[in-house]
C-alpha cells in the first residue's frame, strides 16, 4: 500500500508541475505585441511594404551560355564572282598553205572549221592568227582568250 501512495504522490507532482510550466507559455501574447509594434511602426511613417523582398525572378541572362571574347568583326560584303568566259570550245587541227594563201582549221566538236582572222563563231570572234596562237574573243563579256599552237 505504501508502494501505491509513493506512485500517486509522484503522479500528482508531476502534474503540478505540468500544470505550471503550461501556465507560463505566453504565444498568443507574442502574436498580439508584434501586431501592436507593427501598428506602431506603420503610425511612424515608416513604409514596410518596402522592406518586403519580391518573389525570386528568372536572371535577365543566362549565366552558363558560352562566352566569345574576341573582338568583334564587322561582316565582310560578299563579294559577287566575276562572271568569267567559259573554256574555248575549239581545239587546233592545222594549217594548209596553198597557191600562197594559208588557211587554219580548228575542231569544235566533231566538226572541221576553216577561220580566217575578224570571223564570228557563235559567240566567239577570231581576232588574231599567229604561228604560235589564235587569239579570240568571248563576245558577251568581251574577254580574250587565246589557243595554243603548241
Amino acid at each position: 500500500m505504501m508502494h501505491k501512495r509513493r506512485i500517486a504522490i509522484a503522479v500528482g507532482a508531476a502534474v503540478l508541475v505540468a500544470g505550471v510550466v503550461a501556465g507560463r507559455e505566453r504565444p498568443a501574447l507574442e502574436v498580439i505585441e508584434h501586431q501592436k509594434v507593427t501598428a506602431q511602426a506603420a503610425d511612424d511613417g515608416i513604409n514596410l511594404d518596402k522592406l518586403r523582398r519580391n518573389e525570386a525572378t528568372l536572371p535577365l541572362n543566362d549565366p552558363f551560355a558560352m562566352r566569345n571574347f574576341a573582338p568583334r568583326q564587322e561582316p565582310r560584303p560578299v563579294q559577287e564572282a566575276k562572271p568569267t568566259a567559259p573554256p574555248l570550245p575549239f581545239k587546233y587541227f592545222g594549217r594548209l598553205t596553198e597557191g600562197g594563201k594559208t588557211e587554219t582549221f580548228v575542231m569544235q566538236g566533231d566538226e572541221l572549221i576553216s577561220i580566217a582572222a575578224g570571223q564570228k563563231l557563235g559567240e566567239y570572234r577570231v581576232d588574231k592568227i599567229s604561228e604560235a596562237s589564235i587569239a579570240f574573243t568571248y563576245l558577251p563579256l568581251k574577254t580574250q582568250q587565246t589557243l595554243d599552237l603548241q
